[in-house]
């Protein structure tokens, strides 16, 4: 129930475990945890890259996503909450960009028809 992911340029290595809930440790990650981290750190990884492009400076940006499972039938996520914490001293235009960033995250494009995507955003 534990698997290692080796990153082939890099050589860091993810390791994951099944959650004490269905039959695992929960010692890391669990697969659908890589999911949700996933797209937390592309919402912000496509706005860094965007502001980079356009000379912004975005200090810290913080996100924390929630997982929530399916609790009956077959055992999927359901949705994903983020809570997206943009500095408190943005432009409010340079703010509106970076949302509209955000919806072209790529995990975002490829997993909202199948799981219900809630983005919170806190200034």
């Amino acid at each position: 129930m534990r698997t290692e992911a080796r990153h082939s340029l890099s050589g860091r290595i993810i390791n994951t475990d099944a959650p004490k809930d269905h039959d695992g440790e929960g010692n890391d990650f669990a697969p659908t945890d890589l999911l949700a981290s996933s797209l937390g750190t592309c919402v912000i990884t496509i706005m860094g890259i965007e502001a980079k492009r356009r000379g912004w400076k975005l200090g810290e940006i913080k996100v924390d996503v929630y997982k929530i499972m399916t609790l009956i039938g077959s055992r999927k996520i359901q949705s994903l909450i983020l809570e997206i914490f943009m500095p408190p001293d943005l432009e409010s235009s340079t703010y509106k960009a970076l949302q509209l960033i955000a919806e072209e995250c790529p995990v975002k494009l490829n997993l909202e028809e199948s799981i219900d995507i809630q983005m919170h955003w806190h200034q």
